[in-house]
């Protein structure tokens, strides 16, 4: 189970190296990556490289304007967020806003609320 789970994540990693060379829409190669690993680790699972793979798929598409518009993009953004501490949750709304990143879809507003809620604001 192990080695077929590590033989899985290493094929993962390998698209991504070519997403954009040979992938139509690569976004979805890491959306899938992180559906994957999301239901292959348990929450909090230190192994699982969840936290460094939505800071990866967040920072790869920040410049792409194709992505601005796309609720995946969007839900990626608010999983990473939501995998920070407080102060850095809001910052990335704070971006997201700034940037025009998933500005209209009631998604981000809602995520951005209940970060407020939790930082006391």
């Amino acid at each position: 189970m192990q080695d077929e789970r590590e033989h899985q994540r290493q094929q993962f990693r390998n698209r991504l190296e070519t997403a954009f060379e040979e992938e139509e829409d690569p976004l979805a190669v890491y959306h899938e990556f992180v559906q994957w690993t999301i239901k292959n680790y348990s929450e909090g699972d230190t192994k699982s490289g969840l936290i460094e793979l939505l800071e990866e798929s967040t920072r790869k598409f920040k410049n792409d304007p194709s992505y601005k518009t796309d609720l995946r993009y969007l839900k990626l953004w608010t999983m990473y967020a939501k995998h920070c501490e407080r102060h850095g949750a809001l910052s990335i709304y704070k971006y997201l806003i700034t940037n025009s990143i998933g500005i209209s879809y009631s998604l981000l507003y809602e995520e951005y609320a209940n970060a407020l809620e939790l930082s006391g604001r």
